[in-house]
């Protein structure tokens, strides 16, 4: 029997084979382009290139030639080590897999059957359903394919849905775990975007709105898909429904007591994953009778060497993230996007298109280690709330996860449906252009995520304060506000500007009442600025394991108070 490796097409495997040999005669670049199609190449585990990328990275271009410069790695475990929020993720993993292998994920497929099944394309909609349910109790997307994939892909088919939609939608379906909460990418985005001071149980309320814009869309899709084709319905039965609710209770209770739990003030989101984990053993075991106590640590084990790869990949893409910063990369991008002079609509459109590639060449992990803090900076100087810029990196990775050559989800749904990769891609396009829609209404509706998520936690907006501060620019700069005086349509000044327009002011022996009315609002608006310093200072300070980057702006600030007066 031949194996994969044998299946390979010959022309691809020499023309990468080539391309492993020829880059390193191009360079630095060469050689590590190389290396990375060299290990997938050989199968290696995406950890294992993630931590070797990193390692040539350092060697090859930061000049680490003594092993004890790589301590930067033993630090970025300590930065990890210091998150509250980090243990979240292994007990949330942990649940979703003794859910994944329990009864859940058939009981609240019935329900949703039971419920709306009776619609055209009832039985499509009631797989949107059972994703959305199941990602707010796993938190996971791949594990949302295969645990609703396997019942629902095979079922759709028999009732006369074709091969390829109903592929299609249960893939696209399943990336609905990274959005709806708990998700483990809405816990590590406070992790690596410090600076903003978000608490995961904010996202998480910020991430429903999204969630059900796009599980919305796949069901309208499905209704339509089933009013062209004729797709048989199931007829509604008020017994049925009542007892496949009594089935599914537990299940359905289950997103209720998690997250009612953290918006209700009695949990917090690591305390929540705490009795995520004892919940779904109880259930499984003891009412459900699904599993056995010997499957238990199995499913842990299994949890465990997950979880392993999922901390070497952060390790690495934090130490890849220190090394971008030294380099001055995330620098030199802002002072690019500074010098396109875009408007706020038209950064998220270039934030978006970024986003999308970045999502198709990288596992999100990966992404958002690296991504996060190079671009939350500039979108906070663009006016963007940093819980939207959160839901919009997060649903533009949700995408990625159907899109090649890294969409993890294509290659779960290719396994558990036993199709080509290709078949599967080709399944997903039209939901994917689907999710485009909605991708549009969450970038330009803020209201969406960040207007539901303050309503859902009963805070207000915070009130704005307009920083001097062009993107990638230093308060103070002097280009920072060379567009005129006033904070009007030419743009706010400069801290120096100011000042040296109120010493000219004061300067001036017998004033007329205009430049005494100009004093005041100099004087103002100066304090406005240092306000806003000493916040972002306080800020600043608040983080305990600081960048380098982050600790030169530290300097920067309280240099800048000093030379103004301010002792803090």
């Amino acid at each position: 029997m031949m194996t994969a490796a044998h299946k390979r097409p010959p022309i691809a495997f020499a023309v990468v084979l080539f391309a492993v040999v020829a880059l390193p005669f191009l360079g630095k670049g060469g050689l590590l382009a190389a290396a990375i199609l060299a290990m997938a190449l050989l199968g290696e585990p995406l950890f294992v290139v993630i931590g070797m990328s990193t390692v040539l990275c350092l060697l090859l271009w930061a000049g680490f030639t003594d092993i004890s410069q790589f301590s930067v790695l033993i630090e970025r475990i300590r930065t990890l080590a210091d998150s509250p929020p980090l243990l979240a993720i292994p007990l949330f993993i942990m649940s979703g897999a003794i859910m994944s292998e329990g009864a859940i994920s058939r009981r609240l497929v019935d329900f949703a059957l039971a419920l709306i099944g009776w619609l055209p394309g009832g039985l499509a909609i009631s797989a949107v359903i059972a994703c959305m349910l199941f990602a707010a109790i796993s938190g996971s997307s791949p594990a949302t394919v295969v645990a609703i994939g396997a019942m629902m892909g095979p079922t759709l088919i028999a009732n006369n849905y074709s091969e390829r939609f109903s592929h299609g939608l249960v893939t696209s379906a399943g990336s609905l775990g990274i959005l709806i909460p708990p998700s483990i990418p809405m816990i590590i985005y406070p992790i690596v975007n410090q600076g903003s001071q978000i608490e995961v149980e904010q996202l998480f309320a910020s991430g429903f709105g999204p969630g059900l814009v796009m599980g919305a869309i796949l069901a309208g899709y499905s209704i339509f898909h089933g009013l062209k084709h004729s797709t048989p319905r199931h007829p509604f039965s008020l017994s049925e429904l009542k007892r496949a609710t009594i089935d599914g209770f537990w299940a359905l209770l289950f997103p209720v007591l998690i997250l009612g739990g953290i918006y209700g003030g009695i949990y917090n989101a690591i305390e929540a994953s705490a009795i995520s984990v004892i919940y779904a053993v109880v259930v499984e075991l003891y009412i459900h009778r699904a599993l056995t106590l010997p499957d238990v640590p199995r499913i842990f084990k299994d949890a465990g060497i997950f979880l392993g790869s999922l901390l070497v990949i952060m390790v690495a893409a934090l130490a890849l993230a220190e090394f971008l910063e030294g380099q001055n990369i995330p620098r030199a991008a802002a002072e690019w996007i500074e010098s396109l002079d875009l408007e706020p609509w038209q950064f998220l459109v270039v934030l978006n298109i970024l986003l999308l590639v970045v999502g198709a060449m990288m596992d999100i992990l990966s992404a958002m280690f690296i991504f996060v803090p190079l671009l939350a900076p500039m979108a906070a100087t663009m006016g963007v709330d940093p819980m939207h810029f959160g839901i919009i990196f997060i649903v533009n990775l949700e995408i990625g996860y159907l899109t090649p050559p890294v969409g993890l989800n294509l290659f779960v749904a290719s396994t558990l449906f036993e199709k080509p990769v290709g078949h599967i891609v080709q399944s997903v396009l039209p939901f994917i252009g689907l999710m485009f829609i909605g991708l549009m209404l969450i970038t330009y509706v803020p209201e969406i995520s960040v207007g539901l998520g303050r309503a859902i936690m009963g805070v207000e907006a915070p009130a704005q304060v307009e920083v001097p501060r062009a993107v990638g620019g230093e308060i103070g700069d002097d280009d920072a506000g060379e567009d005129g005086g006033d904070e009007g349509e030419g743009g706010a000044a400069s801290l120096d500007d100011l000042t040296a327009e109120l010493e000219a002011l004061q300067a001036v022996d017998m004033q007329s009442m205009s430049q005494m009315q100009r004093e005041m609002e100099i004087e103002g608006l100066i304090e406005e600025q240092l306000d806003a310093l000493r916040t972002e200072l306080e800020a600043l300070q608040a983080v305990e394991m600081q960048s380098m980057g982050q600790m030169q702006r530290e300097m920067e600030i309280t240099d800048l108070l000093s030379a103004h007066g301010d002792g803090d």
